[in-house]
């Protein structure tokens, strides 16, 4: 999640264009305001209890209208379109893919890496060790890796990128169009006509392709000369119509799967996430203008820095925080966790949020390193390991995409799909080419 974003700001508008050096500020807090909400939303969830035999995990946002909080905090569509942005700047080496995914997921996939080998060989066999029932411990190493459906996706959305990139010189924003129609005849085949669930997972390039373009189109100053009022109705008009496709069915309230309900706008993504970007992006977009200004204080502006510097680490490993914290007050004090908005409840929630903010700047000094340092892989090699090393990863977001995460076991398609995700990252490394000589006959380090 950390990516480059070199696209400066012209003015503080709300759609000035970029300019071809430096970055943009505005992006960066966009993907830290993104990891921090993502972090608030998932610590808000758990509602966990132990009998003794059995472990009942529930969900916060099931009770009462929870499901309104999943609407302004349910921000990987605004995540989507940073990445977007990103991928414009970086649109010179796009052409060749071996070398633009490299560049792209260098910093993606080590700390990916890092968390699923930590988990399996370290964290599970440590908690077994002091006592943790082996029940609860399973049960936390399959929710755990479930945060990896976001890689899946964004190195779906990579490999798509220079598609994308030559269709989006050829037709703009006009791309949008046909994508989103896409995307609600797929919802459509589904739920008017009786077509098989597994046609929603075309959703997943169709829906989240949207915001990923949009970023595009900011990148490219296509929302320069937007009038604030139109982006106030096209929010407005967002809001209102995903209201009414709430109300009127099948679409559950929710924009996160929650227990009992009969389907889920997120696995595999719905029109009503269309309708999510339909506000997130042009909100954003109106308050450019204060973010930036407010980036000109320096707490402000290095606390966007640290966090967007290490967003890949912060929501690989917020969630193992809150397992920590959850098994200590269940296994540790043997007490029960408050029901959830419940007056225990409200009055817990700084302690809660305080430990868990403590636990994950652990975490994170611990593993953060791995994604802030960059890495240098050896020059010789072949184009064919690069393309080869493309399909395996190809193949290993379609498993991860198509089977969910680890919840078969260790030796199921996740198993297989973690092996050719990591081939396909070696193979990748290796394929760098010798950079070009320059006169001198000396080569110059990048």
């Amino acid at each position: 999640m950390a990516l480059l974003t070199s696209v400066p700001a012209k003015t503080p508008g709300h759609g000035a264009a970029p300019a071809a050096a430096g970055r943009d500020r505005f992006v960066d807090a966009i993907r830290a305001f993104g990891t921090i909400a993502v972090l608030l939303l998932h610590w808000l969830i758990p509602v966990v209890g132990w009998d003794g035999q059995r472990l009942a995990i529930g969900n916060a946002l099931s009770a009462g209208q929870g499901w309104l909080v999943t609407w302004p905090l349910q921000v990987i569509p605004l995540m989507f379109f940073a990445a977007g942005a990103a991928a414009w700047c970086s649109r010179g080496d796009a052409t060749a893919p071996v070398p633009f995914l490299r560049r792209r997921l260098g910093r993606l996939l080590p700390p990916v890496i890092v968390f699923v080998l930590v988990w399996a060989m370290v964290l599970a066999p440590a908690a077994l060790a002091l006592g943790v029932p082996a029940a609860a411990v399973a049960r936390g190493a399959s929710i755990a890796p479930q945060l990896l459906w976001f890689v899946a996706v964004y190195l779906l959305l990579s490999l798509a990128t220079p598609l994308l990139l030559r269709a989006y010189h050829r037709y703009g924003l006009g791309l949008v169009l046909p994508l989103a129609g896409a995307a609600v005849a797929v919802d459509a085949a589904r739920f008017l006509l009786g077509g098989p669930s597994w046609l929603g997972y075309l959703n997943v390039l169709f829906v989240w392709a949207v915001p990923y373009l949009l970023g595009f189109g900011y990148a490219d100053g296509r929302f320069r000369n937007v009038p604030r009022r139109a982006l106030v109705a096209v929010a407005a008009a967002s809001v209102l119509v995903l209201a009414l496709l709430v109300a009127a069915g099948p679409y559950p309230a929710s924009m996160v799967g929650l227990p009992g309900d009969t389907m889920s706008n997120m696995n595999p993504p719905t029109i009503c996430l269309l309708l999510v970007t339909g506000f997130q992006v042009p909100i954003a977009l109106l308050a450019r203008g204060p973010v930036l200004r407010a980036l000109r204080y320096r707490p402000v502006g290095r606390a966007v820095g640290f966090v967007q510097a290490r967003s890949m680490t912060l929501y690989l490993w917020h969630l193992t925080a809150m397992f920590v914290l959850v098994g200590v007050v269940l296994f540790g004090l043997h007490r029960q966790l408050p029901v959830a908005w419940s007056a225990g409840w409200w009055a817990t929630r700084p302690l809660w949020y305080g430990v868990l903010i403590a636990l994950t700047a652990v975490l994170v000094r611990v593993f953060g390193r791995v994604e802030l340092r960059a890495p240098r892989p050896p020059r010789s090699a072949r184009a064919l390991a690069g393309y080869t090393g493309i399909g395996c990863l190809f193949a290993a977001l379609l498993l991860v995409i198509t089977t969910g995460t680890m919840a078969t076991g260790p030796f199921g398609p996740q198993t297989v799909a973690l092996l050719l995700g990591a081939l396909g990252a070696t193979l990748l490394v290796l394929s760098r080419r010798p950079a070009a000589a320059p006169a001198g006959g000396r080569n110059l380090r990048p």
